[in-house]
């Protein structure tokens, strides 16, 4: 069952990381944080969707954001590496997890079967609003492909 507004989202699991495999990914408990949820690194819809939300963080801090949280479901490697080429070589406040088996997406209802393009099940793409573990707004493409509802223009106006 997918999470929908008003849900708690769940915990991430231990294998959901960020940077190495050691360093898992924990979610404020408190406060305002965005997920993004990507179907995979590198690929020319995700690596043209995320700039908007590395370039427009301030924005979204201004509106009480205290994290954004992108999730591919690829190995740790790929999304560290596609953290460094979108962020120009920079550290940046935008958070690029792996969730290299797909554990957490599934968890959270947001997978898909991928496995005619991408190779297996990935994440639907969608952002989600959570604010002190609820679960406030939730933004799913019907396609894949597409860029609406979940770009970050739209979603920094729906705050």
């Amino acid at each position: 069952m997918a999470i929908a507004v008003g849900s708690k989202l769940p915990a991430p699991p231990a294998s959901l990381w960020e940077n190495a495999p050691e360093n898992s990914v924990t979610f404020p408990e408190t406060g305002k944080i965005i997920l993004l949820g990507v179907p995979g690194a590198f690929t020319p819809p995700c690596s043209s969707q995320i700039p908007e939300y590395i370039a427009r963080y301030q924005e979204f801090a201004d509106k009480g954001v205290a994290g954004i949280y992108v999730i591919a479901v690829n190995d740790i490697f790929c999304v560290k590496a596609w953290k460094e080429a979108l962020a120009g070589g920079k550290d940046s406040q935008v958070h690029f997890c792996a969730d290299s088996t797909g554990e957490y997406i599934k968890t959270l209802g947001l997978d898909f079967d991928a496995s005619g393009l991408l190779g297996n099940h990935r994440s639907k793409r969608f952002a989600a609003v959570v604010e002190n573990g609820e679960v406030k707004s939730l933004f799913v493409e019907s396609e894949a492909p597409e860029i609406t509802v979940t770009k970050a223009e739209t979603v920094l106006g729906g705050l």
